[in-house]
């Protein structure tokens, strides 16, 4: 049961990822789920957006599951 409720979070960070992609896109970077396990999200971002001070990737994921724990690498 607890990995069908894993796989349902990692598709939903997925989604919320995908969402983004237009606003990543406008500013030529991408974010990708690398490894979801344990409430941790870890997601590769490149481009500028890598170095930006705003959190818009950990909100996104917060917003809609605020117990995961977003690590941009």
């Amino acid at each position: 049961m607890v990995e069908k409720s894993e796989e349902r979070t990692e598709q939903k960070i997925r989604e919320i990822l995908e969402s983004l992609e237009c606003i990543l896109t406008a500013h030529d970077s991408c974010a990708e789920l690398i490894e979801y396990k344990d409430n941790r999200a870890v997601i590769y971002c490149g481009g500028p957006c890598i170095n930006c001070d705003n959190r818009c990737i950990e909100d996104a994921i917060n917003e809609q599951l605020p117990d995961i724990e977003v690590m941009i690498q």
